[in-house]
Formats: structure tokens, C-alpha cells, sequence
């Protein structure tokens, strides 16, 4: 799988967290969620990146992934 098949399918799984009627987001992690999206899209489009680009952008999806989660959970 290359890389812009792995960020599209980031997308794509991001995409679904926003869509799900399930989920009660705050609106706070909804903006999350978005700027992640803008975010990987913005990576998919770059031709050079340094590592601390992309370890940034990952770091602020999972994090956020990580407090819908642990919201979700009741913690």
C-alpha cells in the first residue's frame, strides 16, 4: 500500500468518526477531527516534508482519536 493510499484511507476512517450518529461529539472534537483531515490532505499534497512535519500532524490526529476514545469509554 502506497502512501497516498494510507492517508486516504486515514481519511477515510476520520471521515467516519465524524458521520457516526453514535458518537456525541463535542464540538471541540469535531474541529479536531476537520483540522486532521485538513491536515493529512495538506501532507498528501506536500513534496517535502521533514520528519518533525510529519510526526506532528500524526501526533495531533492521535491524540485527539485518543480523547474521543477515552471519552467514549466513560473515563
Amino acid at each position: 500500500m502506497n502512501t497516498t493510499k494510507q492517508i486516504d484511507s486515514c481519511i477515510d476512517l476520520l471521515r467516519k468518526m465524524l458521520g457516526d450518529p453514535n458518537n456525541e461529539l463535542s464540538s471541540e472534537q469535531q474541529s479536531k477531527l476537520k483540522k486532521g483531515i485538513r491536515d493529512l490532505k495538506r501532507l498528501q499534497r506536500a513534496t517535502k516534508l521533514t520528519h518533525k512535519q510529519v510526526f506532528k500532524v500524526v501526533s495531533q490526529i492521535a491524540e485527539a482519536a485518543f480523547e474521543i476514545l477515552k471519552s467514549g469509554s466513560g473515563e
